[in-house]
């Protein structure tokens, strides 16, 4: 497990946990919950703020906020062989 924070662009993990209840009031208002798979579009160490994708929706979040959702990753490793 990583927090969201620490994925990289492009990246996807799955929601494990919400450890701040005003972010998971946030997250859930939005329609995500934990188990939803999620891709990182857009995490500069340079900016406040990160963005990550899931299903259709964008959601902007700043970084110490996003430090609090813990995620399981994931990798994809494609073979053409």
């Amino acid at each position: 497990m990583k927090p969201l924070s620490d994925l990289l662009q492009g990246e996807f993990g799955y929601i494990v946990d919400l450890r701040d209840k005003n972010v998971t009031s946030q997250l859930f208002e939005a329609g995500c919950f934990p188990g939803d798979l999620i891709r990182v579009v857009d995490n500069q160490p340079s900016h406040e703020f990160m963005t990550f994708r899931f299903r259709k929706n964008l959601i902007h979040l700043d970084r110490s906020k996003a430090r609090t959702i813990m995620t399981n990753p994931v990798s994809y490793y494609f073979c053409l062989n």
